[in-house]
């Protein structure tokens, strides 16, 4: 499904180095040092101008003054991490459509930092890519930055988070496979189920808030002191655990952040002699390359498709600025294995 939002037509000015120079009082071979990393000048008074080139959206432009977009050939991808392989599958194949189409992909990792994120933004759009393709950070604090980049005419597509309607974006329909594997587990014996993953129950975002809202949907229950908040990738097993084992208790099922999250579960849970799903019921999401190894039911991305969509909406835009805002909503597929059963006998 693709939403169409018209795009306004009036830019703002991307801030320059006089504004810079302007706002902070500084000299503009103090303002070159603190760029630079060059001595004379302080610590405390290069961090105070790079924060307050962070807060205008000032970076340097390391290209040649009369630099037109498109020159670069270069498209900036930016992903949280490449721990979870859902990330690793997906800029593979990112990069693979890019290249047909003439383009080189460069990568960052923002290892969900705001500033990270920020100064990757700045300095990438600042002439050294024709475009970015962006997963924001969880806490979603740079919008204000993705505004600014839209303002500014440069072209950037967000990845599953998308900020209402204002930008171009590509979002993944979870919540019809979410429902599907929920009345599986309903139809099975389960009446409460946690869930192991970034987010928490102060602000509810992605899988933990279709989860909520499903739940109440369906009239089953919310396993809140079994849920572990604000934790994914290879330490979730291990945190999950120690946190029933401090309780005496734990849950029956479990809907995980990713397929990372699932495995490290289900890795933990095999080592302590558990048997799954005999002892508890684990459901990824992604379907990465080891999910189908361990038996894990999860939820199937067709990435090859999205990195397809996501260019071509990008490539779109640079072609057209001016042109309606698009979000396409892509459909995934619930797979059913091994690692979701019966609710266990014990807990009926």
């Amino acid at each position: 499904m693709t939403t169409e939002v018209k795009n306004g037509k009036n830019r703002a000015q991307r801030p320059t180095f006089r504004d810079l120079v302007k706002l902070t009082g500084y000299s503009q071979g103090a303002i070159s040092r603190a760029f630079n990393g060059q001595p004379g000048i302080g610590e405390a008074t290069r961090e105070k101008i790079l924060k307050a080139a962070r807060e205008i959206g000032y970076y340097p432009n390391p290209a040649a003054r009369n630099f037109k977009r498109g020159y670069t050939s270069r498209i900036g991808i930016v992903l949280p991490n490449l721990g979870n392989t859902n990330y690793s599958e997906l800029y593979e194949q990112l990069d693979l459509v890019n290249a047909k189409g003439g383009y080189s992909s460069i990568l960052a990792i923002t290892h969900d930092s705001e500033t990270v994120e920020a100064d990757t933004l700045l300095h990438w759009s600042a002439g050294e890519t024709d475009g970015l393709i962006i997963n924001p950070i969880v806490s979603g604090k740079n919008v204000d930055l993705y505004r600014k980049l839209k303002s500014w005419g440069f072209p950037i597509v967000l990845l599953y988070r998308l900020f209402g309607s204002e930008f171009d974006g590509v979002y993944i329909d979870y919540k019809a496979c979410l429902r599907q594997a929920l009345i599986y587990l309903q139809d099975v014996g389960h009446r409460k189920v946690a869930y192991v993953g970034f987010s928490n129950l102060r602000k509810p975002v992605g899988k933990l808030w279709l989860l909520l809202e499903l739940l109440k949907e369906l009239e089953m229950e919310f396993d809140e002191t079994g849920s572990v908040f604000d934790i994914a990738g290879d330490e979730a097993g291990i945190r999950a655990f120690s946190q029933w084992n401090l309780q005496g208790r734990r849950p029956t099922a479990v809907v995980t952040y990713s397929d990372q999250t699932a495995i490290s579960l289900y890795s933990d849970a095999v080592s302590m002699g558990l048997e799954i799903p005999r002892d508890i019921s684990i459901f990824g999401s992604d379907d990465v390359a080891g999910a189908k190894a361990v038996g894990l039911s999860t939820i199937r991305v067709d990435r090859s498709l999205m990195a397809r969509v996501i260019v071509d909406i990008l490539h779109a835009r640079m072609r057209d600025f001016d042109a309606p805002t698009r979000i396409q909503t892509l459909p995934c597929e619930l797979v059913l294995r091994r690692s979701m059963g019966p609710v266990p006998k014990s807990k009926k």
